[in-house]
C-alpha cells in the first residue's frame, strides 16, 4: 500500500474542505431529524441511510478526483 499517496490524498485542501462540509452538513441534518422526528422509531435508520448515502456518494467523487496534477 502507498502510503504516501494517501497521505497526499487526504491532506489535500479540497478533501480536507469537503470532509468538514459534510461534517457541517451531517450535523445540520441530525438537529434537523432530532427536532422534527424525536420519538420516532424511523429516525434513527434514516440518519443512518443518509449516512450511509453521502459516504458512497462522497467516496465516489473521491475516486474520480485525479490529485496528481497541482
Amino acid at each position: 500500500m502507498d502510503t504516501l499517496q494517501l497521505y497526499a490524498t487526504f491532506t489535500n485542501q479540497k478533501v480536507v474542505t469537503s470532509m468538514l462540509l459534510l461534517g457541517l452538513f451531517l450535523g445540520i441534518v441530525l438537529s434537523s431529524l432530532l427536532r422534527y422526528f424525536a420519538g420516532q422509531w424511523y429516525m434513527p435508520t434514516l440518519f443512518v441511510g443518509i449516512c450511509l448515502l453521502t459516504a458512497i456518494v462522497y467516496m465516489y467523487w473521491l475516486d474520480r478526483q485525479d490529485w496528481r496534477d497541482p
